[in-house]
């Protein structure tokens, strides 16, 4: 664990440093120290001259190892900072921190893909800043790139195209395997929302009374537990679980949190995770309720920006944690917030609070369902068929008359098309005919 001072700079207001001290701590460092400033951005240093200074006497006094900036830093302004502090002290931008921590929370291939793509697309431009420095012989060392290399810059864009053509390949394999899981009739329902809403506590309460095993042949890919733990970044790739709603099966899928003012690149690094996401047929946006409703509008609408950009399906906020909200703070929130929130289902993860309400919710909102009668004749595969009916939709009625069964059942229109087909092809025994 190394020491560090935080810092941040605003235009106005107060400067608050509360997310970025909580990163700071989830990527293991202790803080130390605390500088803020009200300013114009100064185009050399960022913060002014004096106050970086002021900044290099706290490092020193601390004995820290770096600077974490609660702002985005440019190659030219990291370098004039970094001359400024005291010998081997790092400067670290809110950028470097997310990615150190996302690289140490990386533990599957396509997480690990992720997090070097991001980092790639986070070096080049210092590359390039880097090479311009190096032309004028100042040669700095600085971002923990090295020496100046000409050939860096063709090696990062190479790695960058190789990096995406196999998370392409991941992403493909992974649409094929939604397609695979809505042909098994399964609906898929995803949770979005900041990091540290509490997505995967209440995943664990959706999923708490079902079995994974149940479903071990069809999907031996799903995770049997989703990790809950009071971290941000706890989930950085994907956990999938079947979740107890009602009737319909339902996969429900918790994925990395949003963080605020994350750049393009950032978000586009994710995007092969956040396709769980954009391609769900229902997201629970989960927010929680125990923050200041300033803060929880701030974190819904840069919500919205990210799902409504690609997303198609409906959206159901799900105000998380109302065991730590009085029942009137809840309903001015509530109120505060319904044109950004409309009709939200609050909850408590932890406590198991409404979540039956929510349940309710989430196969009211799945997209409908038909309804089908099937009349059919006592084949050789009829019990198949009726046995592939109660895996793949929810079977009402199943009665049995003479030499034909009777099947009425509710289920999605392409299970409904296929159960047609299925029993279209039913072949009825010689010696019955």
């Amino acid at each position: 664990m190394s020491r560090v001072v935080v810092a941040k700079r605003v235009d106005r207001g107060d400067a608050d440093l509360t997310e970025i001290s909580d990163l700071a701590r989830a990527a293991g460092h202790e803080v130390v120290g605390e500088l803020t400033q009200t300013r114009e951005e100064d185009a050399a240093f960022h913060f002014g001259e004096g106050k970086v200074g002021e900044l290099a006497s706290l490092v020193a006094r601390e004995d820290a190892a770096a600077v974490v900036f609660d702002n985005r830093l440019g190659p030219y302004q990291t370098y004039n900072i970094a001359q400024k502090l005291p010998d081997d002290a790092e400067v670290i931008d809110r950028f470097t921190l997310i990615l150190d921590i996302f690289g140490q929370r990386a533990n599957t291939r396509k997480a690990q893909l992720q997090v070097e793509l991001a980092e790639l697309r986070y070096e080049l431009p210092r590359a390039e800043a880097k090479a311009s420095l190096a032309k004028r012989d100042e040669r700095p060392g600085f971002m923990g790139l090295g020496e100046y290399d000409e050939s860096r810059e063709q090696d990062i864009k190479a790695q960058i195209s190789r990096i995406k053509n196999e998370l392409d390949a991941i992403a493909d394999k992974e649409e094929t395997r939604r397609e695979q899981r809505r042909e098994s009739g399964f609906d898929l329902v995803a949770l979005a929302g900041y990091t540290n809403a509490g997505k995967s506590t209440l995943m664990q309460r959706l999923a708490a009374d079902l079995e994974v095993g149940q479903n071990d042949d069809l999907h031996p890919d799903l995770d049997p537990t989703a990790e809950s733990q009071d971290k941000l970044f706890t989930t950085l790739g994907t956990t999938t679980r079947r979740a107890e709603t009602g009737k319909r099966d339902v996969l429900l899928t918790d994925t990395v949190g949003f963080v605020s003012d994350l750049p393009h690149w950032l978000v586009e690094s994710f995007k092969s995770t956040l396709d769980s996401v954009y391609r769900a047929d229902l997201v629970l946006l989960v927010v929680d309720a125990s923050e200041p409703v300033e803060e929880m509008r701030e974190k819904l609408v840069t919500s919205h920006d990210t799902l409504y950009e690609r997303n198609e399906a409906p959206i159901v906020t799900v105000f998380n944690k109302v065991d730590k909200v009085e029942a009137a703070e809840l309903d001015e929130k509530r109120a505060a917030l319904s044109a950004l929130a409309p009709n939200p289902v609050a909850v408590s993860g932890l406590t198991g609070e409404n979540v039956e309400e929510l349940a309710a919710r989430v196969e009211d909102e799945l997209p409908p369902w038909e309804r089908e009668r099937l009349l059919l004749p006592m084949a050789d595969d009829t019990m198949s068929l009726v046995s592939w009916l109660y895996d793949h939709a929810h079977v009402e009625t199943e009665e049995y008359e003479g030499e034909q069964v009777h099947v009425e059942f509710e289920a999605r229109p392409a299970i409904v098309e296929k159960a047609r087909a299925k029993a279209a092809d039913l072949s009825v025994p010689a010696d019955s005919a």
